[in-house]
């Protein structure tokens, strides 16, 4: 596999440099609007580093890999997709819902795999999950709950971190978009959110916690928690069925099957006191998801024919959850989904307008 990479310079390049080794790839080419940075990293790799993105994209490769801050994707992946490239991009595929469909619009229109590096679906309990939740039954309940403890020095590295012009958001846009991505991966989409953000503790635009509660198509409640300040759960999912019940943690899957459908036990006889009976499964010992299975995986992608792990359709779901929750929490109000695009634009440039003074 050759690779371009655009914005070399970004802090995670490193997170892709054991993916890119696990698939014998070849970096034929890097690219950084700060010189200093792409240079320095062109002669790590021993490749040619340019600051002219065409430059770039006139080398011959097969994937162009977008690092960049992510109020850039659109362009710059509609660009690498334009110029004939299959695109791994780093997550949030995009600020808004509505720039994520037209870059899975431009990669459909171009008849390329647009990628996702959202690489805790590859954890294996995750992926164990995803097998086991036809047996659930019906989805009546699902809660998140996630903590990503940030010093503020954390913000600072960057300068676009945390603020509306640069991220388009705080958490949830950022470091939440693998818990959201993950909650919607197992529970669907929610069609109804009403939410609540605060900055409890950094010194940010946007938000370091947000909470909301989530109505699904079929009536089912849940809720989210999702913070920067402070040290909680890392991370904790739970999805109850009418046929079982299970709680993801990091590295851990534990699974409860009922002995009958609730929506059975409801209309029979017996103690009207009485629990269903259900039995705890063996715990599902799984681990990490990292930067090489996406790599691996996307390799046998290409090679297979099929979509990736995460393609660019699949990911719009958490980008949207976010945009509802940041919308409403601005509303004091339900949002339902998907967003209102006009509404949502209004919000951001308001919020961009405001904090730019």
């Amino acid at each position: 596999m050759r690779l371009v990479v655009v914005g070399v310079g970004a802090n995670v390049w490193h997170m892709h440099l054991p993916g890119v080794a696990a698939v014998d790839a070849r970096v034929v080419a890097v690219h950084d609007v700060d010189a200093e940075k792409a240079r320095r990293a062109g002669a790590a790799l021993g490749c040619p580093a340019t600051g002219d993105l065409d430059e770039l994209l006139a080398y011959p490769a097969d994937v162009a890999v977008v690092l960049a801050p992510h109020r850039h994707h659109p362009g710059l992946v509609a660009r690498c997709l334009r110029a004939g490239f299959h695109v791994l991009v780093e997550k949030p595929l995009a600020v808004t819902g509505e720039e994520a469909e037209q870059m899975c619009a431009e990669a459909a229109k171009a008849g390329r795999v647009l990628a996702v590096a959202l690489q805790q679906r590859a954890r294996p309990e995750v992926r164990r999950a995803l097998e086991v939740l036809p047996t659930l039954g019906e989805l009546r309940r699902a809660e998140l709950v996630a903590s990503w403890p940030r010093r503020s020095a954390y913000f600072a590295t960057a300068p676009w971190r945390g603020t509306w012009r640069g991220e388009g958001g705080g958490v949830l846009v950022n470091q939440g978009q693998h818990d959201l991505d993950l909650l919607c991966l197992l529970a669907g989409r929610p069609a109804v959110v009403t939410a609540r953000t605060r900055v409890v503790q950094h010194p940010l635009q946007t938000q370091d916690t947000a909470a909301a509660l989530l109505e699904w198509p079929n009536g089912a409640l849940g809720s989210l928690h999702v913070t920067t300040a402070a040290a909680d759960l890392v991370q904790r999912i739970e999805i109850t069925g009418t046929a079982g019940r299970l709680r993801l943690t990091p590295g851990r899957l534990d699974l409860w099957r009922s002995a009958a459908d609730f929506r059975d036990y409801a209309v029979s006889g017996g103690d009207p006191y009485a629990p269903p009976e259900e039995d705890l499964l063996a715990p599902f010992d799984g681990g990490r998801g990292t930067h090489v299975d996406i790599y691996r995986d996307l390799d046998r992608a290409l090679g297979e024919d099929r979509p990736p792990l995460a393609p660019g359709d699949s990911a719009v779901a958490p980008v949207e959850l976010a945009n509802a929750i940041q919308l409403s929490a601005h509303a004091h109000g339900d949002v339902r989904l998907p967003v209102d695009r006009e509404a949502y634009r209004r919000f951001l440039e308001t919020h961009e307008r405001e904090n730019s003074r």
